[in-house]
């Protein structure tokens, strides 16, 4: 029974991994380098999972065909168990340093324990350096084992070192930080109470938990949010839309009503001209953060287009519309940007969704557009220009 109890898991955590490899499969993703790492760390704990299945389905086999399939399946295990770690790795030190270029300059070095693990791997089978089979095929391990175990999880601890130390001098979104530091600690633990109690199951059911995790806070994430300023993308917005225009149209009550506003930065493209883009790239994000802290939690907001934002959240009438939209222009009119050769402000078109004069949720963000553009229009004839000197 506790055999059976030990496989059911490992099948029920491999079933899991390849329900999230197809669900993760995305050929539009292959470019990017995070993502590939991703599904090679799932891939590899597929296989890791199968092969320990069949270690523990075999172990004491006194055929010689089992005797076979777990050497063999023994094999594969302590050749790909330090592959996950190490490829976790690579990942956190994509996601935190400075550069991509940066990170795959490591890859090399990081991938020196894994190799020698490999080596010693293959060896085993003749030398027993790592695990072995008595003459009744049961598993031992072997008198190198806590080698073996030392270069798997000294990955897990580089990688928890190198975030915590990157995270004070790059700015990572607080999902991200939280995902890239929780990933070492189940298996770790788990690792630590395994070689414990030996007949325990608990490594690869943590690391499908930890890369669960990682999917969650960052894989998942980056489908449905915008890179640079980390509130959600278009297609987020077109999706959010539609919902809440059919809860609108299915209950006429006022809970179901919302509103929303479109905003475009003033004269983004001068700051991108005469102070560079990565000076744009800075207006950008704190302006979303000034939107941001004018806003609830639960108010949903997104990036457009290039320099526009849309936010929408549940409101019934313009006069409270009018609040928050007042709220967000104190809020940039209060606001002294780090680079003083221009000051960040918003034209703004808002209005609560009407079912008769929106037809769906492009109609309204059409609506939200062309009062924006009015206000901006209005400025330009006043001579407005969001650059220090300039009319306001």
């Amino acid at each position: 029974m506790e055999l059976f109890l030990r496989i059911d898991l490992s099948i029920f955590c491999l079933l899991f991994t390849l329900v999230l490899v197809l669900g993760t499969r995305n050929r539009g993703d292959r470019a990017f380098l995070d993502y590939r790492l991703f599904m090679l760390m799932l891939g590899s704990s597929a296989v890791e999972l199968a092969a320990d299945t069949a270690m523990w389905f075999l172990d004491g086999s006194a055929s010689p065909a089992g005797r076979t399939g777990l050497v063999a399946s023994s094999l594969v295990y302590y050749l790909g168990h330090p592959l996950v770690p190490m490829l976790y790795s690579f990942y956190a030190a994509h996601q935190v340093l400075p550069s991509a270029r940066r990170a795959r300059s490591w890859f090399p070095f990081l991938a020196i324990p894994a190799a020698a693990s490999a080596l010693l791997s293959l060896a085993t089978p003749f030398t027993g350096l790592y695990y072995y089979m008595d003459p009744a095929g049961v598993y031992h391990h072997g008198p190198l084992f806590l080698v073996f175990a030392a270069a798997s999880y000294s990955y897990l601890l580089f990688a928890f070192v190198l975030v915590a130390v990157s995270a004070r001098r790059k700015a990572l979104e607080r999902r991200t930080l939280f995902a890239l530091l929780f990933f070492p600690i189940p298996p770790a633990i788990a690792g630590a109470f395994q070689m414990r109690y030996y007949g325990l199951v608990l490594i690869w059911p943590a690391i499908v938990l930890s890369l669960l995790v990682i999917y969650i806070n960052i894989q998942q994430r980056k489908l449905s949010s915008d890179y640079l300023t980390g509130v959600f993308n278009r297609r987020r917005l077109d999706e959010y839309l539609e919902t809440r225009v059919r809860e609108s149209r299915a209950e006429a009550r006022p809970a179901k009503r919302f509103a929303g506003f479109l905003a475009d930065m003033d004269d983004f493209k001068l700051i991108n001209d005469r102070c560079g883009h990565a000076a744009g790239d800075e207006a950008l994000i704190t302006a979303v953060r000034l939107v941001r802290s004018c806003l609830r939690s639960e108010d949903f907001l997104a990036r457009y287009a290039g320099d526009e934002f849309v936010a929408i959240f549940p409101l019934s009438t313009e006069a409270e519309l009018a609040q928050v939209v007042d709220r967000v222009r104190l809020r940039f009119a209060e606001h002294a940007p780090p680079d003083a050769r221009y000051r960040l402000s918003l034209s703004i078109g808002a209005a609560v969704f009407d079912p008769e004069l929106d037809a769906d949720g492009d109609k309204f963000i059409e609506r939200l557009d062309a009062l924006m553009y009015k206000e901006k229009a209005a400025k330009k004839a006043l001579g407005y220009i969001a650059w220090a000197g300039g009319r306001a």
